[in-house]
């Protein structure tokens, strides 16, 4: 069977074991002769949906994850709210979703449809990684480490 162009997206902020997770299984979906090509949510991105920045600026995010030996290619998303745009551009078989990952699926796959591309979207399964496996579990961590041994010097 051919390899297939799967398309994962994602603010990988803290990179950790969740998202190793989720990338590992839209590379199982790619193939060993496919390609895995993963958005990275711009910084304005993050900041509106979190009321905060990022810890890590969208270029290093981009670059962490890219080191990542099975991800063939990184880029910055867009400044759009049609998420729809980067399928046109990318082209990909398949659009992995991880577990968390909330989006207008019905919508996604109207437009999909409508600009004439045959790109299945799928779901994947929430993987139980051992260790902090979530941005937020990280951040709590560490504000609770600092708060029981006050700031270091």
């Amino acid at each position: 069977m051919a390899g297939k162009r799967v398309l994962a997206a994602g603010k990988f902020d803290i990179l950790h074991l969740g998202h190793l997770a989720y990338l590992e299984q839209a590379k199982l979906l790619a193939g060993d002769d496919g390609e895995l090509i993963v958005i990275i949510a711009l910084d304005k991105t993050i900041e509106r949906e979190r009321n905060a920045p990022p810890v890590f600026p969208q270029d290093q995010r981009r670059k962490l994850v890219e080191a990542l030996g099975f991800v063939n290619r990184a880029v910055i998303g867009l400044d759009t709210e049609d998420h729809t745009e980067i399928v046109i551009q990318t082209e990909p078989d398949i659009i992995a979703l991880g577990y968390d990952q909330y989006t207008n699926l019905e919508r996604l796959e109207q437009r999909i449809s409508e600009k004439g591309l045959h790109t299945k979207v799928i779901r994947l399964e929430k993987i139980v990684a051992d260790g902090l496996f979530s941005s937020t579990l990280i951040r709590k961590r560490i504000i609770d480490f600092y708060r029981e041994n006050g700031r270091p010097r």
